[in-house]
């Protein structure tokens, strides 16, 4: 799971050119059938006291989204790995990535509260 996260974020860091007015970006997560999906949108907004800003979705990268199986996790156990997994990757990698330099980042589930983990 932690290698596939890493070589996702990696791929759309490579791959993508996040416009200038895109402030912050989140990792907004939901169950499917099978496990989980983890996307990633960008807004040209954003508000510590109000998630409602990550509603307003003014930027998606291609490739934006991977699905992953839950391997027995519930939603909570599986929202915490995966907050550790992008939140370590990201600030061991911060210099080569620069998609996420400067911008806020939050993740959580797309009925829950979001967590700023940059």
């Amino acid at each position: 799971m932690k290698e596939k996260i890493e070589n996702w974020i990696r791929e759309l860091d490579e791959s993508s050119d996040v416009p200038s007015d895109i402030v912050a970006l989140n990792f907004g997560l939901y169950e499917t059938e099978e496990g989980y999906c983890i996307y990633l949108t960008g807004s040209e907004e954003y508000d510590a006291s109000d998630d409602d800003w990550a509603c307003e979705v003014d930027y998606e990268p291609e490739g934006n989204f991977i699905e992953l199986p839950s391997g027995n996790m519930d939603w909570e156990e599986f929202l915490e790995k995966t907050k550790r997994i992008i939140s370590d990757y990201l600030s061991i990698n911060a210099e080569h990535l620069p998609m996420f330099e400067g911008r806020v980042v939050t993740i959580g589930f797309d009925d829950g509260d979001l967590s700023r983990i940059r």
